[in-house]
């Protein structure tokens, strides 16, 4: 048997004992139910961390059956062996169940005047004088540059279909105000029912694609063999004399209504360092495809973050950050103060429409904005947050916002033992997080707090029966600095995985830290009551934890393979979908693009059913953006770009099948898409769209984009 193989079904063997987890999962509650009666306090986590973290580390060595020391001793498995990874396993279990405090919540607060704005802006000022970046965009004054009109390319094309679209597809859905007899697929989207804007869309009948490099979007008949362009868009491009820059981001689609999405930056001699930069959102009229009409065009402060449709609202985020020497004494509060505006009409939030995250030391806001997306004439709703954005999550019903903040902290000059003097820096890692409530249109904030460790994207939160869930990296270094003399420097650092679930605001009612010592997360997957993560040093261990019980969360399964899954996707019932890397067992190197099916019907017994290691395929940019992901699971079609190509493969039986290579032309580019409609499927890259069967990938026609 070759080694992989015998790796993988020793440590298959070693990590999951049903009978050994079930009872580690009673003591677990046992003991968490008994600590959280005594009430105790937390110890400061930069100096918890450290200790407990090794602790679960070594535990978690041995529990997998990886001894790092040793490759033999990963391979044995005699009643020695097994007891010893019992009595481990259950000190990880005690360590792991942990009742710190990890979560600091705080209510938000709401602004009662510009003048108590001002104020906190200030002393946030004061404390950043250090020099921290915060960026800086705002509101263009020169609204000449913004409205100019912008001229569309006539073309000859058919009379427009009927637009009937969109019902739900299979394996992922359309978004539209309609119905069709059409099956379709739609963006890859975190959660159903809640649709995230993207550079290619469909309502069954028409295809838009947005390519900045032909700067057009494009709109094309989806007719299979017969699909032609019917219509553009013609982007606004800056001349050599024009002094600003445009990105268009994304697009949201809406019955008769597309929605350009991006950021504008002003850098002209007219306008102030406090209005540079918005972002846009471009109403359009679909009503005749051939010539779509710009209706309306709005602006909000900052940069384009991200974009949601829930409910028939569009829901626009955009980060307002702030140099912080740019607040001063002598400037009003309102001129820095959040504006939104819709063609000539601006808008500065009043103070009752400001809140602040109390855990935060920005001086930039996150605006979040609302549209009623069947119309798209008018803004319906602003709300900002004094804080940052890295991180957005929707569930439909809550708007979760983070941002990441790295904070250190400088000790007075100390004496060592030996006479020697020395400071010490000790910096650590925590996410700000921040809870609007966006039910009905309404946006209310609910909760903020602070949490230990950063958050690797969306799919690191979710929401579930009333509950908020978190996976995060925790982070934290130390710095000696010897000062006698010529200074010298000594350094460490540590880092570890957890998981948080919160209640409505944000008090932490269940937690497991200290997993996976000196590893990050890779990537995280939230089913209902169960959730699954992976972390990655040398090999891959796949989490499966148990949330059925909000108070009581436990570790079920721990799976080590080789390499990482760097995005996880459901793919029916008892399946979970990996794609990601494979790499060295000794060293930890990535190889080539790896495809994993897990087995999760037991998660307690999560295992790697079956694999495909896609050789000279070097790299994808799933773990980035989530939206380049095809899958449809009732054919059982994965679909992404690698390289310089569209891969499509199918699951036949217990294995995968590579069925199809598109090349896209352009090397480590992500930006094509796929998408079926009917029985065809269609690859839009930057230069053409190619149809294919979607039963056989046989290419049907080239259409070029010009």
């Amino acid at each position: 048997m070759k080694f992989k193989d015998a790796y993988r079904n020793t440590n298959d063997a070693l990590h999951v004992r049903e009978d050994l987890l079930d009872e580690i999962r009673v003591e677990q509650v046992e003991r968490s139910r008994s600590e959280r009666a005594k009430s105790q306090k937390r110890r400061p986590w930069l100096i918890a961390i450290p200790a407990v973290a090794a602790t679960a580390a070594a535990c978690i060595a041995i529990v997998v059956g990886v001894n790092a020391g040793s490759k033999n001793a990963a391979f044995r498995n005699d009643a020695k062996t097994a007891e010893s990874n019992y009595t481990a396993a259950y000190e990880l279990a005690e360590a792991a169940v942990s009742t710190e405090e990890a979560i600091e919540p705080n209510a938000p607060m709401a602004v009662a005047s510009y003048e108590e704005l001002g104020e906190i802006m200030q002393a946030r000022r004061s404390k950043n004088r250090s020099g921290t970046y915060y960026g800086t965009g705002a509101m263009a004054v020169d609204e000449a540059v913004m409205e100019a009109p912008m001229a569309e390319e006539p073309m000859e094309a058919p009379a427009p279909v009927p637009n009937d679209a969109a019902a739900l597809a299979t394996g992922m859905k359309g978004a539209s105000e309609y119905d069709t007899d059409k099956n379709y697929s739609g963006t890859n989207n975190q959660v159903e029912g809640v649709d995230e804007a993207d550079i290619v869309k469909t309502d069954g009948t028409w295809i838009y694609a947005l390519n900045t490099s032909k700067r057009k979007v494009f709109i094309l008949s989806a007719d299979g063999a017969e699909t032609k362009v019917v219509g553009t868009i013609r982007l606004k491009t800056p001349s050599e004399k024009d002094s600003y820059w445009r990105e268009y981001s994304e697009m949201m689609l809406y019955g008769d209504r597309l929605y350009l999405l991006g950021t504008h930056s002003d850098w002209s001699e007219n306008v102030s360092d406090e209005d540079r930069t918005f972002t846009f959102a471009e109403t359009y009229d679909l009503g005749d495809r051939t010539a779509p009409e710009r209706i309306a065009s709005h602006r909000l402060q900052g940069n384009y973050r991200t974009a949601r449709l829930v409910d028939g609202m569009l829901v626009i985020v955009s980060d307002y950050r702030i140099w912080y020497w740019r607040v001063l004494d002598e400037t009003p509060v309102k001129n820095y103060c959040p504006k939104v505006a819709t063609d000539d009409e601006t808008v500065t939030l009043l103070p009752d429409e400001i809140y602040v995250n109390p855990d935060s030391d920005e001086t930039g806001f996150t605006l979040v904005t609302t549209i009623d997306a069947a119309d798209g004439t008018e803004l319906d709703s602003h709300k900002a947050v004094l804080g940052g954005c890295t991180n957005v999550y929707c569930s439909g019903a809550d708007l979760l916002i983070s941002s990441d903040e790295w904070n250190s902290e400088q000790s007075d000059e100390q004496t060592a033992s030996d006479g020697r003097h020395f400071v010490k820096i000790v910096s650590g890692s925590h996410t700000n997080l921040f809870r609007f409530s966006i039910e009905g249109g309404n946006i209310e904030a609910k909760a903020s707090a602070k949490l230990n460790g950063t958050l690797l994207n969306q799919f690191s939160m979710d929401a579930y029966n009333g509950y908020y869930r978190f996976v995060v990296t925790r982070s934290d270094s130390e710095q000696t600095i010897w000062t006698d003399g010529i200074d010298t420097y000594e350094w460490n650092s540590s880092s570890d995985c957890a998981l948080y679930v919160l209640d409505g605001e944000f008090n932490t009612v269940g937690q497991i830290t200290d997993l996976a010592k000196d590893e990050r997360v890779q990537s995280v997957r939230f089913m209902g009551d169960t959730a699954y993560f992976v972390t990655f040093r040398q090999v891959d261990p796949l989490f499966s934890a148990d949330l059925s019980d909000p108070y009581n969360p436990s570790i079920l399964s721990t799976l080590k393979i080789p390499g990482f899954s760097a995005y996880l996707h459901p793919f029916g019932e008892g399946k979970l979908l990996g794609i990601g890397y494979d790499a060295d067992e000794e060293h930890g190197w990535t190889e080539n693009v790896k495809l994993s099916m897990f087995d999760i019907s037991d998660p307690a017994n999560v295992t790697e059913a079956f694999k495909l290691s896609v050789e000279d395929v070097n790299y994808t940019s799933v773990q980035y953006n989530h939206k380049i992901v095809f899958v449809d699971v009732s054919t059982g079609t994965i679909a992404f770009p690698a390289d310089n190509a569209y891969h499509v493969f199918r699951v036949e039986g217990d294995s995968f099948r590579k069925i199809g290579t598109i090349e896209t032309g352009d090397y480590w580019y992500d930006g094509a898409r796929g998408l079926f409609v009917d029985d065809a499927f269609y690859v839009i890259g930057t230069d053409a769209v190619t149809v294919l069967s979607f039963e056989t990938m046989e290419e049907l026609q080239t259409v070029k984009l010009k």
